[in-house]
């Protein structure tokens, strides 16, 4: 992260002139690095910036350190904003293209062209016109050399740095995606390239004939926008790739390729093909439902198909044997517990977890972020309230009033005598002060340093979370999305963003849980109406409920967390728009969020192997 600018907390770095560019001379970057991804050149040019700074070589330490930047903007191909900053954490930020407008890019624009490796050319390019949009000639050069590097891919002039089975990564249909979203910017839809012709098609008879499903799909979606394919031909190539893989790769991806031929043949006039398709994507969200051995995770994935097969109407014989076999899975699932024991080490110091994250795979970090910890246990927590009531009796004894932000008091805990036996709301509010300390510690020494060695080694957005959400037990359909985004802006360190997606979705997961586990989660009002229970509601009528499908301590949390008054009470404080910028930051905030993922993740660790780790490698590589 560059220096700070006192006077409106962004970041700024010396600027790097057209001489410093030459001094360590663009036409040999190619030499020191054939990567094809942005944050090993990043890491480079952090290696080249810190050697020549201790030779004393200020003009090449100032070149490097502006390549090593630029290289480290998150890129997502599929936004508008494509770029943004690696890291936001605490009210500060990374470098972004448009804190580089003026003389720095002056500078970029007159030395891009002579930079050989085509990747870091294509992003200091396209940084150029990112952020001015009359610099046609970057943008020319952003889009040509993005293909560039995709061919150079194809031919071994520049290397993956992963293993992996699939001849067309995610990776190089980002740079293609980027490519074709430039022309389309710069308003050459109707006139693109034929190099840029020639390179996607290239990716797309690879992609076909290895049977790479998910670089398929948005490969052949680009192509249809760019009329650079027919709807005929994708229904098709879909339908016959789906039928090659249908037993052999991840289910969701081929459930996503059936789909998609559904909606190619429906867009063609052929509603019998189509209707087939969606069948066929059905018996996929069948497959992963059996994939798993957990009734409550198989309740949720056969509610899925029920209502994928009513939407596409006819199938009324499949869906009552499947509402058959649903009604089994709810009683079964009334004899599962939902508690996970995880070995973890909560003496590790802020250092030790940032070594403990670094150099491993994406499903490896997030793997370790959802369950190094844990969250403390009940008992042990009334434990400690009444060891400190007997040695601190006179302070334990008299009860407590909080108040809010405005001073007004909205809550007072009880007060209790030297030989009374505390009430469960004397717990509640005593363990306040214990679970506070808690989720400070956890927030400070594991999961802040971990978002940060997490970001920095890896460019972590929703994709690689998809796998985990549709996964898991704990997400509704049609939600997916939401907790995606709110766990990569977590991982991000977007606060702001994380807090406001995730922690509104809680209390409907914990109705969609006690559902598919056969409880009645709504409330029959005098006038023979019925609405939703809340959070508090739930805590009240259906807290044995909770604890056999979270656990107690889980449960507990939920009630500490975000709904007891006098607590962080984020439930509240979040459906009132009290929620500030800075409280998003706070360790309450960060804590639950990290929760959410932990309770997502739970479910998901008899698959983790099988199932979660290669789909998150597929979109990695």
């Amino acid at each position: 992260m560059g220096e700070q600018n006192h006077k409106d907390n962004q970041p700024v770095m010396d600027v790097a002139t057209v001489d410093d560019f030459e001094r360590i001379n663009p036409s040999s970057i190619l030499a020191m690095t054939k990567t094809l991804h942005f944050h090993t050149l990043q890491d480079v040019f952090h290696g080249a910036a810190q050697a020549a700074k201790e030779s004393g070589d200020t003009a090449a330490e100032r070149a490097y350190s502006v390549l090593a930047v630029i290289c480290s903007y998150h890129f997502d191909p599929n936004r508008t904003d494509a770029f943004s900053p690696q890291m936001i954490m605490d009210g500060r930020r990374s470098l972004i293209p448009s804190d580089y407008i003026g003389e720095q890019q002056d500078a970029l624009t007159q030395v891009t062209e002579r930079i050989d490796h085509p990747l870091l050319r294509a992003r200091t390019a396209d940084s150029c016109w990112y952020t001015n949009r009359k610099l046609h000639k970057m943008a020319e050069v952003a889009s040509s050399s993005y293909l560039d590097a995709v061919n150079m891919f194809f031919t071994g002039g520049l290397l993956y740095q992963y293993e992996s089975d699939f001849e067309v990564p995610s990776k190089v249909v980002d740079l293609i995606e980027r490519a074709f979203a430039i022309y389309a910017s710069a308003g050459k839809r109707k006139s693109i390239p034929d190099y840029a012709k020639e390179t996607f098609s290239k990716a797309y008879e690879i992609a076909k004939d290895k049977l790479n499903l998910i670089a398929f799909h948005r490969l052949s979606s680009l192509g249809q926008s760019f009329e650079l394919l027919e709807w005929m031909d994708i229904a098709k190539d879909a339908e016959s790739m789906a039928i090659a893989t249908k037993d052999k790769q991840y289910a969701e991806a081929v459930k996503k390729v059936w789909l998609h031929a559904a909606y190619a043949y429906s867009k063609i006039g052929d509603k019998d093909a189509s209707t087939q398709c969606k069948v066929n994507a059905v018996d996929q969200t069948l497959r992963m439902r059996d994939a798993i051995g957990s009734s409550m995770a198989k309740a949720s994935w056969t509610r899925d198909a029920i209502g994928e097969l009513r939407s596409i109407g006819g199938m009324t014989e499949r869906i009552n044997e499947l509402k058959l076999e649903l009604q089994q899975y709810e009683e079964d699932s009334l004899s599962e517990l939902g508690e996970f024991s995880i070995p973890v080490d909560l003496t590790d110091a802020r250092q030790a977890t940032i070594e403990d994250f670094e150099g491993l795979d994406v499903h490896e970090m997030l793997y370790r972020l959802a369950f190094a910890s844990r969250p403390p246990e009940k008992i042990a927590l009334h434990k400690n309230c009444l060891q400190k009531k007997n040695k601190y009796f006179l302070s334990s004894s008299i009860g407590k009033s909080y108040s809010d932000q405005e001073g007004k008091m909205i809550a007072q805990s009880p007060s209790t005598g030297f030989g009374d036996k505390p009430s469960e709301e004397w717990f509640d509010h005593e363990s306040l002060t214990e679970v506070g300390f808690h989720y400070h510690v956890e927030t400070e020494a594991f999961i802040k340093p971990a978002c940060i060695t997490m970001t920095q080694n890896e460019c972590i957005d929703e994709r690689h979370l998809e796998p985990l959400v549709y996964y898991s037990a704990f997400v509704p359909p049609g939600h997916e999305v939401i907790f995606a985004l709110g766990f990569a802006r977590m991982i991000q360190g977007d606060m702001v963003s994380a807090v406001h997606a995730l922690i509104p979705q809680l209390e409907n997961s914990l109705r969609y849980v006690l559902t598919n586990r056969g409880s009645r989660t709504a409330k029959l009002n005098v006038d023979l109406t019925q609405e939703d229970q809340s959070l508090s509601q739930m805590y009240s009528n259906r807290k044995e409920e909770l604890e056999q499908a979270f656990g107690k301590d889980i449960t507990y949390m939920f009630h500490l967390l975000f709904n007891l008054k006098g607590g962080p009470m984020l439930r509240h404080e979040m459906a009132h728009g009290k929620l500030t910028a800075s409280n998003c930051y706070s360790a309450p905030c960060i804590y639950a969020c990290w929760l959410m993922f932990h309770i997502t993740c739970s479910p998901l660790v008899s698959l983790w192997k099988t199932r979660i780790e290669p789909a998150i490698q597929e979109v990695v590589h």
